[in-house]
């Protein structure tokens, strides 16, 4: 006999932070909640994430204030506030990377009109560090350094609390032969039908409301459910890592009035430090082949870190994607929600402004009624695990001398 459909309040299709970070706050009001994933929870954007939790740098570099900078300077404290558990999610325990990112800039009237910048139009103030106060490879920097008390988290970590906090709530579909859905005649999803990836067994899902959580996966996700617009657009970056004997460090070199390299330190199962590099680099890269990139890097990063020794450094590189609501190739000032039917669509833009597309999620929903309706016993179905981080995934590794020039 066929378990009875499990009514819900708001069915979220996609795992990684953002829809972790709903399912989280759905469930503390009393929602009864679900969420699906068919790969492994933050496998995209999410894992491939530098972990940085900005308060707006980039658009306080222009000097003037933005909509997208009054968008996301509140966000360091709200993270702040749930890493150190004193509200939901309760996030305490995720490992840090840095409690802090430091600032120094290129020679050039730009760059240090960017960090005069950076002082008057950001919330969290970046304050001069003293040369003995700074991290190793900053030591002997020449110029001005500055500590901007954004924090840097562990994604993986991050991922690995909330999942475990909300088992019982997560569940792995398969969405290609796994997942049918029912629509009426108006676009409402009445019904969900899933199959138990393991047993094949049916599981019938009735829910009130549906959130589209998937980054990158939103687009197909849409198609299958008909929902012609908004578009999706994806701006790719082209991220490099390097492993080794490295100095641990978390900020931006500017440059040009941009964060023109941001690098950010963990460490690797085999405890060796990793950098992940990003920033301009990253987008100008995009394009270039995976020599290309690593010899692009590998140069920026001397140039920023004079007095640092590459020598024995393993380098690799992987492409994220980031998938927003369509804004005609620009980045959305903020996060987007859309509502049609009974479907919402939802992309945070950063990783810092989830809360912000959690709000609004709340925001759109009735409150939550009392549920009396039986449980039913999930407890043998699948769930999904935390994504592996891309330097874990990564199978070439190259010195930057030796990469040949054709290797992509």
């Amino acid at each position: 006999m066929e378990p009875s459909p499990l009514t819900l309040d708001v069915l979220i299709l996609g795992g990684g932070a953002a829809g972790l970070w709903m399912l989280d706050e759905l469930h503390q009001a009393g929602y009864r909640t679900l969420l699906l994933e068919t790969e492994s929870l933050g496998l995209g954007q999410t894992i491939a994430s530098q972990g940085i939790i900005h308060g707006g740098l980039k658009y306080a570099l222009r000097g003037r204030p933005s909509r997208a900078s009054r968008t996301i300077r509140d966000m360091p404290l709200r993270w702040r506030r749930a890493l150190g558990g004193e509200q939901h999610p309760n996030l305490a325990g995720t490992q840090l990377r840095s409690d802090y990112c430091c600032l120094w800039a290129l020679p050039g009237l730009r760059s240090r009109l960017g960090l005069l910048g950076a002082r008057l139009g950001l919330r969290v103030k970046p304050v001069p560090m003293p040369a003995d106060a700074r991290p190793i490879p900053l030591r002997s920097w020449s110029g001005p350094v500055q500590r901007l008390d954004e924090q840097v988290i562990e994604p993986q970590s991050m991922l690995t609390i909330l999942g475990n906090q909300h088992r019982d709530r997560c569940l792995k579909i398969d969405f290609q032969s796994g997942f049918e859905f029912d629509l009426d005649s108006e676009g409402h999803l009445q019904r969900v039908r899933l199959l138990n990836p393991e047993t094949s067994e049916p599981l019938d899902l009735i829910p009130r409301h549906v959130v589209l959580a998937a980054g990158g996966g939103n687009g197909p996700l849409r198609d299958m459910l008909k929902l012609s617009t908004p578009s999706m657009q994806t701006r790719p970056l082209h991220m490099v890592v390097a492993r080794g004997d490295l100095p641990r460090l978390n900020g931006h070199c500017i440059h040009e009035g941009k964060p023109w390299l941001t690098i950010t330190s963990t460490v690797d199962c085999a405890d060796r430090t990793v950098w992940q590099i990003g920033g301009a680099l990253a987008e100008d890269c995009v394009g270039m082949t995976r020599s290309e990139t690593i010899q692009r890097a590998r140069r920026d990063v001397l140039r920023a870190l004079p007095a640092l020794n590459l020598d024995g450094i393993q380098f690799g590189t992987y492409v994220a994607n980031r998938a927003e609501a369509s804004s005609q190739g620009r980045r959305p000032d903020g996060p987007t929600l859309f509502q049609e039917g009974n479907i919402m669509t939802a992309w945070p833009t950063k990783l810092a402004l989830v809360p912000m597309l959690s709000d609004s999620v709340l925001d759109l929903l009735p409150p939550a009624a009392r549920n009396d309706a039986p449980q039913i016993d999930l407890h043998e179905w699948p769930r999904p695990s935390v994504a592996l981080p891309p330097w874990e995934r990564e199978q070439t590794w190259n010195d930057a001398h030796s990469v040949a020039p054709d290797l992509r």
